[in-house]
């Protein structure tokens, strides 16, 4: 019995493996996209106090169209 959990105690104890996908972190000649400017503000979509519709126009809007 011991000698079944002997692997398994083994391998716990192993540091896992160095895995890096792409550049690693610390090469200062990796390649990194450009920076661009993007403005907060950018999609902001102003939303002004309006003047209520009437109820009749607003139920034709968003009944189902007749066949």
């Amino acid at each position: 019995m011991l000698s079944a959990f002997m692997p398994v105690a083994l391998a716990a104890c192993a540091a896992p493996p160095n895995v890096i996908s792409g550049a690693h972190p610390a090469d200062p000649a990796a390649k990194t996209p450009a920076l661009a400017y993007a403005t907060v503000t950018g999609g902001v979509k102003a939303f002004r106090p309006v003047e209520p519709k009437g109820w009749e126009d607003l139920n034709r809007e968003v009944t189902p169209k007749g066949n």
